[in-house]
């Protein structure tokens, strides 16, 4: 089977969510998560912190290291899935009632190089 990474990215969770609705929405996740462990996909996943982070670029053959990225930018990365499935066509059902799709959510999907046989 093939492996997949799904980067989750939106503009972040509406400040205008009442602690209950955020505790409804994360609970979303967690039961997704859930069901895809059970079925053996998920190898791995991960929150990452938001407004939190470093961007690097190379400039002149130096590397220039700013802060960011920030939430006010209009797509920020906030998570990522590994999953492994035998084909796009089942990654994408396997995600289309995942819980980032709710609102103004975007995963963006991409297979794994199998870079093992060059080793």
């Amino acid at each position: 089977m093939a492996k997949y990474l799904v980067i989750a990215r939106s503009s972040g969770m509406p400040s205008t969510l009442s602690p209950q609705e955020v505790q409804k929405v994360i609970q979303k996740y967690m039961s997704w998560n859930a069901n895809l462990r059970k079925d053996g996909r998920m190898l791995h996943s991960e929150k990452l912190r938001a407004g939190e982070g470093r961007v690097l670029r190379g400039q002149a053959g130096k590397m220039v290291v700013t802060d960011g990225p920030y939430v006010e930018s209009k797509e920020v990365v906030g998570g990522f899935w590994l999953v492994e499935a035998k084909s796009y066509d089942e990654v994408l059902g396997m995600l289309s009632n995942h819980p980032h799709l709710d609102g103004p959510g975007i995963l963006e999907v991409r297979e794994i190089e199998d870079l093992s046989h060059l080793g």
